[in-house]
């Protein structure tokens, strides 16, 4: 089954507006000072400090300043906001409110990728409509609660195919990594196209960033991109070295 293109961003329900946050979730401050959006005119600052996820989740929370900086009420129209922050890697991650989904005070909103974990995040991209001054971003970063353990389990292993976290692991374990979505993908079309003659899921290193239980693969035997639980198994492809990027005039010399 296909995957579509996530357009909305649920808040966390561990995370009640304007409350406090439950006690398996730290908040950490983003900026140095407040930054005033102009109508869709993209605002990019060096964050005090980077980012560097660790943890299983990570989200961002936007605070706008209290009655300072909105916009004029003759704009009209609903709320809107992305941030995105750049890393080290070359990746941006990106979050975004598309209903005007805030509560008094702010908005929490996760990534539509999360960020790799240990790559630092050092500069952050905000662009918006109708948006108050924002007076600070804050990230969020916590272990989901799970109801299981077998992902880490190496007797879950079968013959060629592997539980997520197991595929990550066997892939570090060689000096590489799993490829991401977007390589996956090139690869499906490089080497299946629509002749159909591929078979099998392989894992992307890429998780779902709503529900971090779940992780992405490719189903090679039409290309479909799909997100279940870290607990399925699927089969494994590395990149080696880790630092290597696919490229499928390299695969066969073309």
């Amino acid at each position: 089954m296909k995957m579509t293109t996530l357009l909305g961003f649920a808040l966390l329900a561990a995370l009640p507006p304007g409350g406090a946050l439950a006690a398996e979730y730290s908040r950490r401050a983003l900026l140095a000072g407040p930054v005033q959006l102009n109508d869709d005119v993209a605002a990019e600052v060096a964050l005090s400090t980077p980012a560097v996820r660790r943890q299983q989740m990570c989200q961002l929370e936007i605070a706008f300043s209290t009655g300072a900086g909105r916009n004029s009420p003759a704009s009209g129209g609903a709320v809107t906001l992305t941030a995105a922050l750049l890393g080290d890697d070359g990746g941006r991650y990106t979050a975004d409110i598309v209903n005007g989904a805030t509560y008094p005070g702010g908005v929490r909103v996760k990534f539509v990728t999360l960020p790799p974990r240990n790559v630092a995040l050092r500069r952050l991209v905000l662009l918006g409509r109708n948006v108050r001054q924002v007076s600070q971003v804050y990230w969020l970063e916590g272990m989901e609660k799970l109801s299981t353990g077998v992902d880490e389990d190496p007797l879950h292993c079968g013959k060629d195919r592997c539980r997520w976290n197991e595929a990550m692991d066997y892939c570090r374990g060689r000096g590489g990594r799993l490829l991401t979505l977007a390589e996956l993908k090139a690869m499906y079309d490089y080497e299946c196209g629509s002749a159909g003659a591929c078979r099998d899921a392989f894992w992307s290193a890429t998780e779902y960033a709503p529900f971090p239980r779940k992780a992405w693969y490719v189903n090679f035997a039409d290309g479909s991109k799909v997100a279940v639980e870290k607990i399925n198994l699927a089969y494994v492809r590395c990149i080696v070295p880790a630092s290597g990027r696919y490229s499928p005039r390299a695969k066969r010399g073309k």
